[in-house]
């Protein structure tokens, strides 16, 4: 179980993520694919129904997992982004967490990323 100062302090972080316009969604997810901060920005919905998207959080997990198991070959992974017809997702991993956001289809990619960084620093492996 994650203390409760750390889950909010994550949600805090992801607040700040949440001020960029386009952003649906921010959330952090365990090594096991469960989210355990924040959720999606005030008015915006899941396109998913539940189960579904407990399972989207675990199969984002376990795609973090199987590539980073080229690493040495091909050096760690900043973060995974998949722009779909009415989304646009990114994964960030941590050495504890992924943080995965879901985004409105056009978003800047980079610039999420450094708002993440920004966000986020009391992640020893997340550079501002």
């Amino acid at each position: 179980m994650t203390n409760p100062e750390i889950i909010k302090a994550l949600d805090e972080s992801c607040n700040k993520v949440m001020e960029l316009p386009m952003i649906r969604f921010v959330g952090v997810l365990d090594k096991i694919g469960k989210r355990i901060a924040r959720g999606f920005k005030k008015n915006a919905k899941s396109y998913l129904t539940h189960p579904n998207d407990s399972r989207m959080y675990i199969q984002l997990t376990l795609e973090y997992l199987m590539r980073k198991d080229f690493d040495k070959e091909l050096g760690p992974i900043d973060y995974i982004a998949s722009r779909r017809g009415k989304v646009t997702m990114i994964s960030i991993p941590t050495e504890e967490y992924l943080v995965l956001i879901s985004a409105q289809r056009d978003i800047d990619v980079e610039k999420v990323i450094k708002k993440v960084n920004s966000a986020f620093t009391m992640f020893p492996d997340i550079y501002p």
